[in-house]
C-alpha cells in the first residue's frame, strides 16, 4: 500500500489526545487515545505527544502506510507557518510559547504541520463532515473549553497573527464571571462543560431534585455532563434549564458570528451537543432570532458528524491544506 496516501493526525484536547491513521477518503485506518493530564505542565505534555507521534509512525510503517508528514492540533492560537503556540491556552498551564512543530520535526526527522484544534476540526468537517460541498462554514467545539474555526473559500481562515476563530473568548456580558484568559464574560464562561456544572451547582444549593438524586446516586459529586443530559432527558427541570440557557448563550454567541461572515452552514461539535435533548435546536432558533434574516434565509445549523474524530483527521490533513 506503499502509494496510497495516507494521514497521521494527533489533537490535543483538555481531557484526552486523540490520535490516529485516516487515507485519503477520510476513513479512519487506525484510532487511540491518551489522557492529556494537562495538570503536569506543558514540557510533560510536549514528551507525551512525541511518544504518541513516534507510536502512530511505528505503526504506520509496520502496516506499510506511507507517511509524508504528521499534523497536529492544539489548543490557542499557533503559527501554522512555524508551528508554534502564540496565543494563551487557559486550560493548559504554560502551554504559550511551546515549540510544537520544531520539537516533533526534529525528534521525528519527518515534516510537522500544528494549528489550532478548532480550526483543523473546521477542515475535517469541510472536507469530509457535516460542511462537506460548502464554500464557507463556521465551526465550533463545546466542551472543556470553547474553540471555532472559520472556512471561507474553502480555506481556514487564520487572521493576520493565526489568531481567527477564538469565538469562545468573545465577550457577551462585560461584567461577567472572569474567565481563566484574564477576560470577563467570555463565551465560554457561560458554555463550557464546568459552566454548565456550576450552573446545576447554583440550583441545587437546597438540594438536589428527585431526578437528580435518582441520576448522580443522591451525591452532587457525580454529576458529569452526560449524566446532566440524562437527568434532562428523563424530564429533570434543573438539568433542562441550565441546558436551555447554555444553548441560549451560545446561539446569542454565534448570531453574532453569522452577521459577520454570512456563512453557508454553521456546525456545532463537541461533547455537550453529543447530549442531545433539544441543545441544537434551541441554539438554532436562538440564531434565527438575533442575526439579520438575510443571513439565515438559506443557513443550515448541523451537529458535527466526525464526532470525536474530527480533531485529529484535521490535523491529519494541515500539510495538504494549503495546495
Amino acid at each position: 500500500m506503499p502509494d496510497k496516501k495516507i494521514y497521521a493526525g494527533i489533537d490535543i484536547g483538555g481531557t484526552n489526545i486523540k490520535f490516529g491513521l485516516i487515507d485519503s477518503n477520510g476513513n479512519i485506518l487506525h484510532r487511540e487515545h491518551r489522557p492529556t493530564m494537562a495538570e503536569k505542565g506543558a514540557g510533560p505534555l510536549l514528551h507525551l505527544i512525541t511518544n504518541i507521534a513516534e507510536r502512530l509512525l511505528y505503526f504506520a510503517a509496520e502496516e506499510d502506510y506511507a507517511i509524508k508528514y504528521v499534523g497536529v492540533g492544539s489548543p490557542g492560537a499557533v503559527d501554522y507557518r512555524t508551528g508554534r503556540v502564540i496565543g494563551p491556552c487557559p486550560n493548559i498551564d504554560g502551554w504559550q510559547g511551546t515549540e510544537i512543530g520544531a520539537t516533533l520535526s526534529e525528534r521525528l526527522n519527518t515534516p510537522v504541520y500544528v494549528d489550532n484544534d478548532a480550526n483543523a476540526m473546521a477542515l475535517a468537517e469541510a472536507r469530509f463532515g457535516a460542511a462537506a460541498g460548502a464554500r464557507s462554514a463556521i465551526c465550533v467545539t463545546v466542551g472543556t473549553g470553547i474553540g471555532g474555526g472559520v472556512i471561507i473559500d474553502g480555506r481556514v481562515m487564520r487572521g493576520a497573527s493565526s489568531s481567527a476563530g477564538e469565538l469562545g473568548h468573545m465577550t457577551i456580558n462585560f461584567d461577567g464571571p472572569k474567565c481563566n484568559c484574564g477576560n470577563k464574560g467570555c463565551l465560554e464562561m457561560y458554555c463550557s462543560s464546568q459552566a454548565m456544572i456550576d450552573g446545576v451547582k447554583a440550583k441545587t444549593v437546597k438540594g438536589l431534585s428527585p431526578r437528580l438524586e435518582e441520576v448522580l446516586e443522591g451525591d452532587l459529586g457525580n454529576l458529569t455532563i452526560k449524566k446532566l443530559f440524562a437527568a434532562a432527558r428523563k424530564g429533570d427541570e434543573i438539568a433542562g434549564e441550565v441546558i436551555r440557557d447554555t444553548a441560549v448563550y451560545l446561539g446569542i454567541g454565534l448570531s453574532g458570528i453569522v452577521n459577520v461572515f454570512n456563512p453557508e452552514v454553521v456546525v456545532v461539535g463537541g461533547g455537550i451537543i453529543d447530549g442531545g435533548a433539544g441543545f441544537l435546536e434551541v441554539v438554532t432558533a436562538e440564531i434565527r432570532k438575533r442575526a439579520f434574516s438575510s443571513a439565515v434565509s438559506d443557513l443550515r445549523v448541523v451537529k458535527a458528524s466526525l464526532g470525536n474524530a474530527a480533531g485529529f483527521i484535521g490535523a491529519g490533513l494541515l500539510g495538504d491544506a494549503e495546495h
